[in-house]
């Protein structure tokens, strides 16, 4: 009498391992997985490095504001430009100073940029300042 497992063409040796169009399907989910994971990793990292430079932008601004309120003298309108060394990098800043309704107040627009040729600044802060008694 045969064994009933040398009757059975189900175990051959054969049909044990996975087939071609199985290890395909799977290595193109894997690839699309890793894809995903690096590119999401690479956002993170960028988000990560942009939050960065804005919030050290705004120090620089906050800075600015308050060198200009604690300034005995009023701000002429115009605009100014400058640079400020901070956490071992040169951000370049333009302040603009208008006038208001108020003839006693005036608007502070200073924007901070990570680089001189930046098109757009990575920072915008916006303040007034009064006219200080005996100015």
């Amino acid at each position: 009498m045969k064994s009933r497992n040398s009757q059975t063409p189900f175990f051959k040796a054969s049909n044990k391992a996975f087939t071609l169009l199985e290890v395909l399907i799977a290595m193109v989910i894997f690839g699309t997985t890793v894809t995903f994971l690096l590119r999401n990793i690479n956002d993170q990292q960028r988000v990560h490095t942009d939050i960065g430079i804005k919030t050290v932008a705004h120090w620089v601004a906050l800075n600015k504001m308050a060198e200009t309120r604690i300034d005995k003298k009023w701000p002429n309108i115009g605009v100014t430009r400058g640079d400020v060394m901070m956490r071992e990098h040169k951000w370049f800043w333009l302040q603009t100073v208008s006038k208001t309704t108020e003839k006693k107040l005036r608007q502070i627009e200073i924007e901070v940029r990570f680089d001189v040729s930046d098109e757009l600044p990575a920072t915008r802060f916006v303040g007034f300042i009064a006219e200080k008694n005996g100015s």
